[in-house]
């Protein structure tokens, strides 16, 4: 058990929240990021009740984002309702954060944080707690003030220059080799996972990964492929966070391997991508990608756009790519003919009811053995 990582996850307590979001884009799309934040505060099991909804600044307040009339007026809301916990749509520099906090006495959780907590909620394997804690120190390092009393029990081998030495650079260099030592420990874990790798190339059996939206239903559709449970598949953002790799039967005498992987969401924390790039880097190898997609999303482009960007950050744009929507059980005849039309080349199904599974396996084994039309 990694300490920090808990004592981390232990430092939010939320009861009730209030999200402030941006209309710095069309109507829609404010909807579906509110939708999204919603979610992702749900998921940390913070209730937000309110939302107010801010006219992004051309140029936001370098002290503290909003404007000084905004943050008052936030401040008697956020009193009068007994608000203990403020979510950002967007990011804020560690000033903007401690500014507000001390402005509206409360908890103040930006969405690269937010994510970053789910994923420590979510971490079950020794490689991903590390991962995790990786960019949860990394993104904590330039934020640490007076209130950091969960690292003093972090890192009880390192050692202290002596009396002369501030507390809080105490914590700051604490943290620095703790950064270090997990960036290690995950080097040391890549080189494991290169050998595994070879090992299965010996094996000459071709490799699928895949990849998509966050609770856009990859787990569901491994555990359908494989006809087993083995992936667990729950109706939340950022379920899965550990690679996991299975032998799916395509057709009588041929097999691949499919991998599934991390979720990805629009505008990704950069610290985040960074931690698990060792996992996501499992798509380089990969013979076909699967890009899943929610098709009760209401925003199917930005899907489709945030996949694209994870594929060109990876570098893996010129391998075969099959396009699934996924979640047709959802639908209406009339959405799913609307829906086909628009992607007359993807594959539509339902991973829960195993509805155009076979279809998938068909268009794998063309595309990974080369399979004739005639």
């Amino acid at each position: 058990m990694i300490a920090s990582l808990r004592f981390i996850q232990d430092t939010v307590r939320a009861e009730k929240g209030m999200l402030i979001a941006c209309r710095d884009r069309s109507d829609a799309e404010v909807e579906e990021r509110i939708r999204e934040m919603r979610s992702l505060a749900h998921t940390l099991g913070i209730d937000c009740s309110h939302t107010a909804i801010c006219r992004k600044p051309a140029k936001p307040h370098p002290a503290s984002w909003l404007g000084k009339g905004k943050v008052e007026e936030l401040r008697e809301t956020i009193a009068i309702e007994k608000i203990d916990t403020v979510l950002f749509e967007d990011d804020l520099s560690p000033v903007q954060q401690r500014n507000l906090e001390e402005a509206w006495k409360v908890q103040v959780i930006d969405r690269t944080w937010l994510i970053l907590l789910i994923f420590g909620r979510h971490a079950v394997s020794r490689e991903g707690k590390l991962q995790v804690e990786l960019a949860q120190l990394s993104y904590l390092l330039p934020r640490l003030s007076g209130s950091t009393e969960y690292l003093s029990r972090l890192g009880g081998t390192i050692g202290t220059k002596g009396p002369g030495e501030q507390k809080l650079e105490i914590y700051r260099r604490r943290t620095r080799d703790r950064i270090h030592l997990l960036s290690k420990k995950i080097q040391d874990i890549e080189k494991h996972r290169t050998i595994v790798r070879q090992s299965r190339e010996r094996s000459m059996i071709p490799e699928v990964t895949l990849l998509g939206y966050t609770n856009a239903g990859k787990s569901t559709i491994l555990n359908a492929l494989t006809e087993t449970k083995d992936a667990a598949a729950n109706n939340r953002l950022f379920a899965t966070l550990d690679p996991l790799t299975r032998i799916v039967q395509l057709s009588k005498n041929r097999v691949c391997l499919v991998s599934d992987t991390v979720g990805v969401l629009a505008n990704l924390p950069h610290t985040l991508i960074a931690a698990f790039r060792t996992t996501l880097d499992q798509a380089k190898h990969a013979k076909v990608l699967i890009a899943v997609y929610d098709t009760m999303a209401t925003m199917i482009k930005r899907q489709i756009t945030t996949v694209s960007e994870v594929v060109k950050t990876l570098e893996i744009t010129a391998t075969p790519t099959i396009n699934v929507f996924n979640k047709i059980d959802l639908l209406s005849p009339g959405e799913l003919r609307t829906m086909r039309a628009e992607y007359p080349h993807a594959i539509f199904l339902s991973a829960k009811t195993s509805a155009g599974i076979e279809d998938l396996k068909f268009h794998l084994e063309e595309k990974l053995y080369a399979i004739s039309d005639s």
